[in-house]
């Protein structure tokens, strides 16, 4: 395969290259391709992975078979050796990306940028820059455990399946991936984890621990939900799946004690009149978290929290 790397050592198969963009414009790849006779070595990473600049003086990550074999600073890169590079917009992640590659093998950060690039265009998911940091460094982790024969359990594995269903499905992906180059099956506990990754990417703070917790309130909202309206969800609907896109987004902030900003306190009040039933749900989970995580649920949050469990409830009427 064309491009791909085996994760039992450092030799590439093949010279197909590719540029991950990160946060880069769509131009970079034909730019970098333009410049690379002429760009110079700033930083060596390890035998197969360097730092040079680009044309818009950026840091750009470079990989290929020995490309940084005995090189130093300041040299001319060999652009035959050229396999892949990794362009990141964030300056911080792109220093954090260096110091993960230069400790470990730069082949685990392709696999984590198939993931990225899954992720983004194939399930369209908004997913930060720092799970190429992230991942590469999981990634490599979880293979050194299963070789001195130790595998975690995921206990919330069945909750990451139901309500990240397209992040576990790159998670799939991704363990299918790491089989192909390594011989290794990691199993579907590690491609929740995975998915975990891929979620606090998309979360502002970018805490893998944060999920478990988020998780954990998602649960506790829609049980609240099931059980007060005394519905079965239909989790293919799309209303289901919005109900627990909102409530992905609005328990990181419970978290963050980050609330909305109150600004349709009249639409919320003529909501509320027109759907009281629906509104008593929302009632019962603005008690809980106000009594489980002392947060109160600004007029905003009621709102959206509302129509979400409106659709629900109208979706229920129409079977």
């Amino acid at each position: 395969m064309p491009g791909q790397a085996s994760l039992g050592g450092h030799t590439a198969i093949g010279r197909a290259r590719q540029n991950e963009h990160g946060g880069c414009r769509q131009a970079d790849r034909k730019e970098l391709e333009r410049g690379l006779s002429v760009m110079k070595i700033i930083r060596v990473l390890n035998t197969n992975a360097v730092v040079s600049v680009d044309g818009e003086n950026r840091e750009v990550i470079i990989t290929g078979p020995g490309i940084g074999f005995k090189k130093k600073k300041g040299e001319h890169l060999d652009e035959s050796l050229i396999d892949k590079t990794y362009c990141l917009q964030s300056k911080e992640s792109s220093h954090r990306l260096q110091e993960v590659v230069k400790a470990i093998s730069e082949q685990y950060l392709e696999i984590a940028a198939r993931v990225v690039r899954a992720a983004r265009t194939e399930q369209g998911l908004k997913v930060n820059d720092i799970l190429y940091v992230t991942l590469t460094d999981h990634i490599h982790s979880a293979v050194e455990r299963y070789r001195a024969g130790i595998q975690l359990k995921n206990i919330i594995k069945m909750d990451i399946r139901k309500f990240y269903s397209k992040e576990y499905a790159v998670g799939k992906q991704a363990i299918q991936w790491i089989y192909e180059e390594s011989g290794i099956d990691l199993g579907e506990d590690e491609a929740a984890f995975i998915a975990m990754h891929i979620v606090a990417s998309e979360l502002e703070n970018n805490e893998v621990s944060d999920v478990k917790k988020i998780t954990e309130l998602i649960t506790s909202i829609v049980q609240i939900v099931r059980i007060h309206f005394k519905v079965s969800f239909h989790e293919d609907s799309v209303s289901y799946q919005r109900f627990i896109t909102h409530l992905k987004f609005f328990s990181a902030r419970v978290f963050d004690h980050t609330a909305y900003q109150d600004s349709m306190e009249e639409i919320y009040e003529v909501m509320v009149k027109q759907n009281e039933y629906a509104y008593t749900g929302v009632e019962k989970v603005a008690q809980f978290i106000e009594k489980q995580y002392q947060y109160s649920l600004s007029i905003d949050e009621r709102l959206y929290l509302l129509i979400h469990i409106k659709r629900i409830l109208d979706e229920q009427k129409n079977d």
